[in-house]
């Protein structure tokens, strides 16, 4: 399973452009997580983007994924996932309370086969970099240890 998933990381799908609302395949992302400490803002009703809605979806399904694995011994739980344009771009924003990243690996959180995790291998956020940066946009985020983290998507909505 471990080669198959390299595999699958090294020749990532090709993209399939269609307009899409970005609000919408957010929220359907977010449908597989039933935890209510989760929230969703949406900054308008309807964000326009030709994006991949399978990409978009994993986009975002592997970073709250993280976020919720950053919350293990947090007694009041909280991720916020935002999403807002700023013409010519869509920003997906996950913000976490957990126990942030540590200085030493900040620098290497996009390596792939780096994690810190029991259980992993360590491939979630170089696909989530690779997917992101096809498009032309970045992925950037902001971490204090015992208060937090925010990852910020920013895609050309074209």
């Amino acid at each position: 399973s471990i080669a198959s998933a390299f595999s699958s990381f090294a020749k990532m799908p090709t993209q399939k452009r269609e307009k899409l609302n970005v609000v919408t395949v957010v929220k359907y992302a977010l449908d597989i997580f039933t935890e209510d400490y989760i929230t969703y803002s949406p900054g308008e009703k309807e964000i326009l983007a030709e994006l991949d809605k399978t990409q978009l979806i994993r986009i975002v399904t592997n970073l709250v994924k993280n976020a919720k694995q950053a919350l293990e011994g947090v007694a009041d739980k909280k991720i916020e996932v935002a999403v807002y344009e700023d013409v010519p771009n869509v920003y997906i924003l996950i913000s976490d309370n957990g126990k942030g990243i540590k200085e030493e690996d900040k620098a290497r959180v996009f390596e792939p086969k780096f994690t810190t995790k029991s259980s992993g291998m360590g491939l979630g956020l170089p696909m989530v970099k690779n997917i992101v940066e096809a498009y032309g946009g970045t992925i950037t985020f902001t971490s204090q240890i015992e208060k937090g983290t925010v990852f910020k998507i920013i895609l050309p909505k074209k």
